[in-house]
């Protein structure tokens, strides 16, 4: 087996934790955060943080959970994983590559039932659906699935399926960290912060929504912007439909909802404001959330005025290690099948362009009047022209086109080997154990007092 290379991992640090005396809408931030911490059940100690809906993780992923760890052991710190929950929920959806006739494809099992249009939150456990034919997978990847699918069982007492297959996926980094505190993002908005920022939503809705718009446009594609309509205004909140599925939320119908104490869920600009400000001494996210906190900054320096506590970026890229076999690294034949059944004489061209017969005929039709019946004959004997040599160099065309469905499989078996997406449990767990090495020694190496 190929040795797995070394995992290129990125790391921004936030900088000096905000002062726990930081007053944030009237109260310091400290007691903020310890109304959240007696609220959630959490030890009275600092909390580092870090999370993703429950779908399967890649290594940039699980890199921001190790980096978590690593922070939490230093500073003493309770370490937290947050499962986005208000997302919907894809069956735990997962590919893994196999080797099939020399080249590597991809094969994919769905262990659930998807729900993408309900709040996982109300996608129910599941007992996981047998993995029928795993192929000639790497031993590395079969281990792997296996664990998964033994984790997923464990845990199908879990109040749900986002929380069930977080909790599968933290099991399989159980080597190499200590076990976090998990909790759902739609606990968050029972939190006292929580609630005086839907309040001040509710006083100035429009304010709240002309905010957020004039921030979206740092990252316009980040978002549908929020409709501003008095109290149809929407809000970045989302409420339940009574089969589950996620509504927009305005200022008029969370006031129904709260009335009524139906569940509201933060939408991930929300939601990031409430874990770094009321929730975690240190949060971390990873490429795409870093966009969406650069948003949120915006929109909460331009509505209340103050700007969310710093938080950490990390990702990482790494690859199976995935041996490509001696066929995939043929050269590329001068011509294409394409090219050389659309002009059968290119075949024999020393040169790149149409085939000297072609040309013949190109110029030909050129050199006549456009809709004249000799242009038109012309061009119908260069069809049958074609249409004879395709004939004539039947054998040449097959292996010009067997050669071409070679060069494709051997592509996308080169793409497969890049891969950086594949979920982090079918990695070898030595490849695991160094990648957890490279970031505790990052986190060390750059180590700060709050």
């Amino acid at each position: 087996m190929p040795q797995a290379a070394a995992a290129e991992i990125f790391v921004e640090r936030a900088g000096p934790r905000m002062d726990s005396s930081t007053r944030i809408e009237g109260r310091s931030i400290g007691d903020w955060r310890a109304d959240a911490r007696t609220y959630l059940q959490l030890p009275d100690a600092p909390v580092f943080a870090a999370g993703h809906q429950a779908q399967a993780w890649h290594c940039g992923i699980i890199a921001k959970t190790l980096w978590t760890d690593a922070r939490s052991r230093q500073e003493n710190a309770t370490p937290v994983h947050v499962v986005v929950d208000q997302d919907g929920f894809d069956g735990l959806f997962l590919e893994w590559p196999q080797l099939k006739d020399g080249f590597w494809v991809a094969s994919g099992h769905r262990f659930s039932t998807a729900a993408k249009n309900v709040a996982a939150l109300n996608a129910p456990t599941f007992h996981p659906r047998e993995i029928e034919q795993v192929g000639h997978a790497p031993e590395f990847a079969r281990e792997g699935l296996a664990r998964l699918t033994s984790a997923l069982r464990k845990f199908t007492k879990a109040p749900n399926a986002a929380i069930q297959v977080s909790q599968a996926q933290l099991q399989d980094l159980g080597h190499l960290i200590q076990p976090p505190r998990v909790i759902g993002a739609s606990q968050l908005i029972g939190t006292s912060f929580a609630q005086h920022v839907i309040d001040r939503m509710l006083r100035e809705p429009v304010a709240c929504a002309e905010s957020f718009n004039t921030a979206l446009q740092l990252h316009p594609r980040a978002a549908r912007p929020l409709r501003v309509d008095g109290e149809r205004s929407e809000l970045p909140l989302w409420l339940l439909g009574d089969s589950g599925e996620r509504i927009r939320a305005t200022a008029q119908n969370i006031r129904v909802a709260r009335a009524q104490n139906k569940i509201m869920l933060p939408r991930a600009f929300l939601l990031g404001v409430l874990l770094r400000t009321a929730l975690a001494d240190g949060f971390t996210h990873g490429m795409g959330g870093k966009i969406y906190e650069e948003i949120s900054n915006a929109w909460i320096g331009r509505w209340l005025g103050w700007n969310p506590p710093a938080f950490d970026t990390v990702s990482a890229t790494m690859r199976l290690p995935l041996e490509l076999p001696a066929q995939q690294k043929q050269d590329h034949p001068k011509f294409s099948f394409r090219s050389v059944w659309c002009d059968p004489d290119l075949h024999a061209n020393a040169n790149i362009g149409p085939s000297v017969n072609r040309k013949k005929f190109l110029e030909n039709i050129a050199a006549l009047p456009r809709r004249s019946p000799q242009r038109k004959i012309i061009f119908q004997a260069m069809l049958a022209n074609r249409a004879s040599r395709r004939a004539e160099l039947a054998s040449t065309l097959t292996l010009l086109q067997n050669d071409s469905r070679i060069l494709q499989q051997a592509e996308h078996s080169k793409q497969l080997a890049m891969r950086r997406t594949w979920c982090a449990c079918l990695y070898p767990r030595k490849a695991l154990d160094n990648l957890h090495q490279q970031l505790a020694h990052a986190a060390n190496a750059n180590t700060h007092s709050p």
